[in-house]
């Protein structure tokens, strides 16, 4: 194998570990935003909730007020039935009276409801409490981590970049630029090695003429489908 194919080689490897890197460039990232976003949405759950036995417990006041007031009322009206003359007004005033019994009756059945939902509220409090206890875990032992993780990934990257452009120092300019324009074309994959006299690239049929140009590794070799550089085998 020449220098250069050596070179082109030495290059792809770098562009490989860099594909790689990548991929964890994207991954750890979604990791560390997911533990994040778990928190947030554990922290928005508790506090729906706190804000639901807050609204539930106002609900109850509200009714305990009414039927307090409810009770005063019918107090002064059963103070009134006392000195009443007529039958009509009587009556009337009785009707009142039933009317507030009967609301408060109403009001202490509503109240019930909302102790017995408030104790379900108070529940998924506990719940909500325990998730959110357990995202602030996964994300406490998880942050740093992952954020060094990312760091250390980012820098590898550079430092395969850096590798590969010092190799592609010893190469034509030319060369560098289609080299350049099949790992931008082609999947990241510009050199490819012979499978079974076929293109590691595409699977196409390599020509025997070909093969034998491959096999003495003396210049370089377009796979005449794909155009990636062929190489006969990987010599590390």
């Amino acid at each position: 194998m020449n220098d250069k194919l050596k070179i082109l080689v030495k290059m792809q490897k770098c562009d490989d570990k860099i594909s790689e890197l990548k991929v964890l460039t994207e991954k750890l990232p979604e990791q560390l935003s997911t533990l994040k976003s778990n928190k947030a949405s554990a922290e928005e759950a508790l506090a729906n909730v706190k804000s639901e036995i807050e609204t539930n417990k106002m609900e109850q006041q509200r009714r305990d007020l009414k039927i307090r007031t409810n009770k005063d009322q019918y107090g002064k009206y059963q103070n009134q039935l006392l000195t009443i003359e007529t039958n009509k007004e009587y009556k009337a005033l009785n009707k009142e009276v039933s009317h507030l019994e009967q609301l408060n009756l109403t009001l202490e059945d509503e109240i019930v409801v909302l102790m017995e939902e408030s104790e379900k509220l108070s529940e998924n409090q506990v719940q909500a409490e325990k998730v959110l206890q357990i995202a602030q875990a996964e994300l406490k032992a998880n942050e740093k981590k992952l954020e060094a993780e990312i760091e250390e990934v980012k820098t590898e990257m550079e430092e395969y970049r850096n590798k590969r452009k010092e190799l592609a120092r010893g190469l034509p300019i030319s060369l560098v630029k289609k080299y350049a324009a099949l790992i931008k074309n082609r999947n990241s994959k510009a050199i490819v090695f012979n499978i079974n006299s076929s293109c590691g690239g595409c699977g196409f049929n390599i020509r025997p003429q070909v093969m034998v140009d491959l096999h003495e590794g003396e210049k370089i070799v377009y796979c005449e489908s794909c155009s990636r550089i062929l190489v006969f085998n990987n010599e590390d």
